[in-house]
């Protein structure tokens, strides 16, 4: 904080409101708290919107708050245009008594026309602009995670527990106080949650993270390709393709879902994050490459196999779901409208 604060007369409260639906907004919050702090200025926190209050405990809803216990209201960050009044009048209105003070604003409408402050640090205006308030705040660094998840796939059956995995793995991330960052393996672009489609833009990401949860077996490969270390999640019951290829490549943080305690995939977490982690991580890439060394031999030799189509019993074309569905409803319709004899 500034070296020229002072205190203030304790008699001053103040109330502090704003959007707060950016990070960028919780920021400048933040600085605003803190020059409250070294000021020695009692504070409460309610956003304009009241359906925002119980994204953080500490604010409060402006209806449980006498207007007549605060001498200040201070609205912070983000647009401002001249009918918030009747827009959030819980806030705008019930506290217009008050000193006003706009902080890192953005005045939509010329100051001459729409300017409720009687003191105004806005970030832009028509009359300047200034850089935003988040450039003072410095929130402390957090591990960054990619979480790639499988989708249902068929072939399982009864057997598949993504559903239960996503939410396990979620509420893991939530409750190690990571950065989350969504991967997803799928092409092409149109169908990839994320709107990757190359292997490059995949890769790229994926190679700057500082660790991977996932349920996916490429999920698993393509980071300890890259050397990030990576907590595998096998979503099949009893395990299956991940639990292989985990076992073969030599990778210790790997488990199968029902098998597995939440403190277990905790633990697991935290060693991934551990700068030892990988260097283990690269090893097994090295590893996977010592093993695939001579499959371009193996492959040649693939290509000289005699064909044995007793190996392949003709089966019928399996119809697709919207010709089954089709087929379902002709026979539906002729046994409930039959033609007439």
């Amino acid at each position: 904080m500034p070296n020229a604060a002072v205190a203030r007369p304790s008699s001053h409260r103040a109330l502090v409101t704003g959007h707060f639906s950016t990070v960028g907004d919780i920021e400048v919050l933040r600085q605003v708290e803190g020059m409250l702090g070294a000021l020695g200025i009692a504070y409460a926190v309610s956003p304009l919107d009241q359906d925002r209050v119980g994204m953080e405990p500490e604010w409060v809803g402006a209806a449980t708050l006498n207007p007549a216990d605060f001498t200040h209201l201070i609205v912070v960050c983000g647009p401002y245009v001249r009918d918030y009044p009747a827009e959030y009048p819980e806030v705008l209105t019930r506290f217009r008594h008050c000193v006003q003070i706009g902080v890192n604003l953005t005045m939509v409408a010329p100051l001459s026309e729409a300017n409720p402050f009687d003191a105004l640090l806005e970030r832009d205006s028509d009359r300047m602009a200034r850089p935003d308030l988040s450039f003072l705040h410095q929130p402390p660094r957090v591990p960054v995670i990619g979480l790639c998840l499988a989708r249902p796939q068929r072939e399982y059956g009864s057997r598949q527990r993504h559903d239960m995995a996503e939410e396990r793995l979620r509420k893991l991330l939530r409750d190690a106080g990571v950065a989350v960052v969504e991967l997803d393996t799928v092409l092409p672009r149109a169908s990839n949650d994320l709107g990757i489609g190359t292997a490059a833009e995949y890769e790229s990401i994926c190679a700057r993270l500082d660790a991977v949860v996932t349920t996916r077996l490429h999920g698993a490969v393509l980071a300890l390709k890259n050397g990030v270390p990576v907590l595998a999640v096998d979503a099949i019951s009893g395990g299956d393709k991940i639990t292989h290829q985990t076992q073969v490549l030599g990778w210790a943080e790997s488990y199968i879902l029902d098998r597995t305690t939440d403190e277990a995939l905790a633990d697991a977490l935290r060693r991934c994050l551990d700068p030892e982690a990988r260097r283990r991580a690269q090893d097994c890439a090295a590893r996977a490459r010592r093993l695939l060394a001579g499959y371009q031999t193996e492959f040649a030799e693939a290509l000289e196999a005699q064909a044995d189509v007793t190996r392949r019993p003709l089966m019928a074309p399996r119809r697709g779901r919207l010709s089954q569905l089709a087929a379902r409803y002709r026979k539906w319709k002729r046994h409930r409208f039959p033609r007439p004899s």
